[in-house]
């Protein structure tokens, strides 16, 4: 087992503490949810771990650990809980190795009421903000031999700008599966008969566009096709979803959505998720009460971020590797 470094162990706690002093003193109510359910929301593109809970009756029951706590803050904030975060452990099995991945890391995620994705973009460069001044550091963090100036405002650029400088091509005339197809060809991209619309969009996105972002200034990436499907919030009059994620030296360390509080659209992303996740390797049952509350008492607006932790502090801490910032367990990081 790996020797803890215990001044690493220190500046981290410190930072978690920063983290909580930021959205305690703007008025969110901190939660301590549920890491292990016999739910989840069914999500396609994750893997997840299943376990046994074995009742004193000899009653077995499946019961699966979460890739994220947002099944159980979604249900609090639809019951009233006003604006609300956590800090907690989630999991995600099936995961590339590498210094980038845990199986198992600590997750910030927070939902702000009435506000939108563009809100909590601001929000996210306040915490960025606040952290560098109650350290008393310059706004400059390290990744290998990458320096990221986190002075304000960080670089905001739309998915098609991205496109656009980096494929020379308009993402808004690749909406359908030709299209799509017919630009992963153009770049070298091996297309299949299993590859769905997002499948190709992802191909060229991870291929042509991300490794080519800016790597000197955060980049918040945003206004994802509204094609990929997701729990955000369309974007009225546009083919996009009101969606972000947060770009460290090429790393993606944040994702955040205007929440969808149309019920009948979560539905739909729940029954054709579901059907997804029956072709993984881990089916696991959906969590439909989620949708029963949303439909007898509403999901106020409200925008939700998760930022993975442990990538954050690979920044603060200037470590090349997510083991080096975790107190034990990093045995299966890499």
């Amino acid at each position: 087992m790996a020797r803890t470094n215990l001044q690493t162990l220190r500046e981290r706690a410190e930072l978690l503490q920063l983290i909580r002093m930021f959205f305690l003193d703007r008025g969110y109510l901190e939660v301590d949810t549920a890491l292990l359910c016999p739910t989840l929301i069914p999500e396609g593109s994750l893997e997840v771990f299943r376990t046994c809970y074995r009742s004193a009756g000899g009653t077995d029951r499946d019961a699966f650990l979460i890739p994220s706590p947002e099944l159980w803050m979604k249900r609090l904030v639809a019951e009233g809980s006003g604006s609300i975060f956590q800090i907690c452990k989630s999991f995600r099995n099936s995961e590339p190795a590498g210094p980038l991945h845990s199986p198992e890391f600590t997750m910030l995620e927070w939902y702000t009421l009435q506000a939108d994705y563009l809100q909590s973009m601001d929000t996210l460069e306040e915490l960025f903000a606040h952290l560098f001044e109650k350290l008393g550091r310059d706004p400059v963090l390290a990744f290998g031999d990458h320096r990221v100036d986190c002075s304000l405002p960080f670089l905001r650029l739309s998915m098609a700008e991205a496109f656009q400088e980096h494929l020379r091509v308009d993402l808004r005339q690749l909406t359908n599966f030709e299209a799509l197809g017919d630009a992963a060809r153009s770049s070298g991209l091996t297309v299949t008969p299993q590859d769905r619309r997002e499948d190709l969009f992802h191909k060229l996105f991870l291929t042509s566009v991300e490794p080519n972002l800016p790597h000197s200034r955060p980049v918040i990436l945003y206004d994802y096709p509204a094609l990929i499907p997701t729990l955000a919030r369309n974007k009225p009059g546009t083919p996009w979803a009101e969606r972000w994620e947060l770009y460290l030296a090429g790393v993606e360390v944040a994702n955040c959505y205007s929440e969808e509080t149309d019920p009948e659209r979560i539905e739909i992303f729940f029954t054709e998720q579901e059907k997804k996740k029956r072709q993984g390797l881990e089916f696991h049952p959906s969590d439909w009460e989620l949708v029963r509350i949303i439909r007898q008492q509403g999901l106020p607006k409200c925008s939700g971020v998760a930022l993975g932790l442990e990538r954050l502090l690979l920044f603060f801490l200037n470590q090349d590797s997510i083991g080096g910032v975790l107190p034990y367990g990093a045995e299966l990081s890499v």
